[in-house]
């Protein structure tokens, strides 16, 4: 069976940049909601970056914990819907509503796993703003850099855009590697295999359950 891989096309040594950025997608205070961050761009990157580490990459919580609070949060900082869409492209919009809800699920849930599992690898990362520059009349990218205070720093940038309860993240790129566009061609080789978004759910499906069953919580 296919499966859809890890991120595949970011390099070994850009992991932790890539968990780091990951974490503070949603890393904002536990209790608080997306609408109660900065909605102003930088501000509300640098907001949820300053609680990263203590919520959710501080190594005194069980493996468990942190993937709960990565699950839990994922939804406060990140346009899911739109992400997913664009993910799964043409074969959108004949996928019945219910394989759309279900593709959703499965595709939250393998993110959740397939990175949270991986914050071990942190390293002591911190995050700074570089420069903010719109993207449309509601949206911006915020180009900031992820790094040691020793070593060349990675350039991670966000696009967010603003929704009805705030902004929200709909994509981040590491080094120029556009998240979504890698999962957008992972899960294409799956569709064009598969031939429905029913197929790719049940792909996905049995890729979450594996990485689960090596997850120790």
């Amino acid at each position: 069976m296919t499966l859809i891989p890890r991120f595949s096309s970011v390099r070994p040594r850009w992991i932790p940049a890539v968990l780091v950025a990951l974490s503070l997608l949603v890393a904002a205070p536990m209790g608080a909601r997306a609408a109660d961050l900065p909605n102003e761009p930088a501000a509300f990157i640098q907001a949820v970056a300053s609680h990263a580490i203590d919520n959710i990459l501080t190594p005194d919580i069980s493996q468990k914990e942190r993937i709960g609070r990565f699950e839990t949060l994922l939804d406060e900082a990140f346009d899911l819907e739109a992400v997913g869409r664009f993910v799964v492209g043409r074969a959108w919009r004949t996928a019945s509503e219910e394989e759309r809800t279900e593709f959703l699920r499965l595709f939250k849930e393998f993110n959740v796993y397939n990175w949270g599992s991986r914050f071990d690898e942190y390293g002591g990362q911190q995050l700074h703003v570089r420069n903010v520059v719109p993207d449309g009349d509601k949206g911006h990218f915020i180009e900031t850099e992820i790094g040691a205070k020793e070593g060349n720093p990675f350039v991670v940038t966000w696009r967010v855009r603003q929704r009805a309860g705030g902004l929200r993240i709909v994509d981040l790129s590491v080094e120029g590697i556009w998240m979504s566009q890698t999962w957008r061609s992972e899960y294409a080789s799956v569709l064009k295999k598969e031939g429905t978004v029913a197929g790719l759910n049940a792909v996905l499906e049995q890729r979450l359950e594996d990485i689960r069953a090596k997850t120790t919580l």
